[in-house]
């Protein structure tokens, strides 16, 4: 029987752009109550791992190159070097990680100031993406807006929320948010990283908040459901907020909405009736004392100069359960 785990699977220290040294970045993620941290130092391989006696530390890299960036994950060094110029050196890059038992993920494709620009991208070739990266903003919305067009294709693509986290400046707390939550056997790093690679993974906005989850019988996220006469899904979530907007997305657009009148738990069990994909998000309104703040910062981050108004963000989302006949 499985559990879920919660964790941070992009992050940075004094081995590349961070300010918190490895163990320095371990003991913040103890305190945090993660579960899981995986170390992805740009271009830098996590070798030493730094020990802990209360949480899985897993290693990783950041390949970070203007094409893209992309994590490598559960080796110490699961590339020889880290040269890669063109599309082609970077296919080969990833072939090999993934031979030697690596875990591969797209980092951040819309964000506008190191999104991907290698002349194709293809998230086949990887075993996730990252759809939510750091605080929500714009680009985190174009990215998921990508996703589900891509699952309209009938692909089927795992996805992650990677907190990058760096530094946090004054008041803030930017290590966890997001949090990946990982539905796993146990908390190994075999256990982990095959569970991400199976899509069994919901996104939230920090330790202990709001989740979202989606089964279908004995199926959950990631998994593929033999469609009958008789198929329901259960979409629930442990605490959903006053205002907040639970939808519920497949093919054809959004299947269901519901808008909290009261915080609180919330269920609901939808018939499915033919082949395609199912996911879940929570919507929210920014509040509008906060907003022109934010606009202000997400034009820094988005680079859009003529964003004027905030859209409805994501406060937690899942990846894809599949149907098929």
């Amino acid at each position: 029987m499985g559990k879920w785990y919660a964790g941070v699977v992009h992050s940075h220290t004094t081995r590349s752009d961070g300010i918190f040294s490895p163990d320095e970045l371990v003991k913040k993620a103890e305190e945090k109550g993660l579960d899981f941290l995986i170390i992805t130092d740009h271009n830098q391989f996590c070798d030493p791992v730094p020990s802990s006696d209360k949480i899985l530390v897993i290693p990783g890299t950041e390949l970070t190159k203007n094409g893209g960036h992309t994590n490598i994950w559960g080796l110490t060094h699961p590339i020889d070097n880290f040269d890669c110029d063109t599309y082609e050196e970077w296919n080969a890059k990833i072939k090999s990680a993934k031979e030697a038992g690596a875990t591969v993920c797209i980092n951040h494709p819309f964000c506008s100031q190191c999104g991907w620009r290698w002349e194709a991208l293809e998230p086949e070739k990887a075993d996730c993406v990252e759809i939510w990266n750091s605080p929500q903003h714009t680009d985190n919305m174009t990215c998921t807006a990508w996703w589900q067009d891509e699952l309209r294709k009938g692909k089927k693509i795992p996805v992650v929320g990677g907190s990058d986290f760096h530094r946090d400046y004054y008041v803030t707390d930017f290590l966890a948010n997001p949090t990946s939550y990982v539905y796993a056997e146990e908390c190994t790093q075999e256990a982990i990283l095959s569970a991400i690679r199976a899509g069994h993974v919901t996104i939230s906005p920090n330790v202990g908040k709001t989740m979202i989850e989606i089964t279908s019988g004995g199926k959950m996220m990631g998994d593929t459901v033999k469609l009958s006469e008789n198929t329901t899904v259960l979409i629930k979530t442990d605490n959903l907020k006053k205002g907040h907007t639970l939808k519920v997305i497949d093919n054809d657009g959004v299947k269901f909405e519901f808008k909290a009148r009261k915080t609180g738990p919330y269920s609901v069990t939808l018939p499915i009736d033919k082949p395609g994909f199912i996911c879940a998000q929570i919507e929210y309104d920014m509040n509008p004392v906060i907003a022109p703040i934010y606009i202000k910062i997400d034009r820094k981050i988005s680079h859009n100069e003529n964003l004027t108004k905030l859209p409805p963000f994501i406060y937690a989302q899942t990846s894809a359960i599949y149907f098929e006949v």
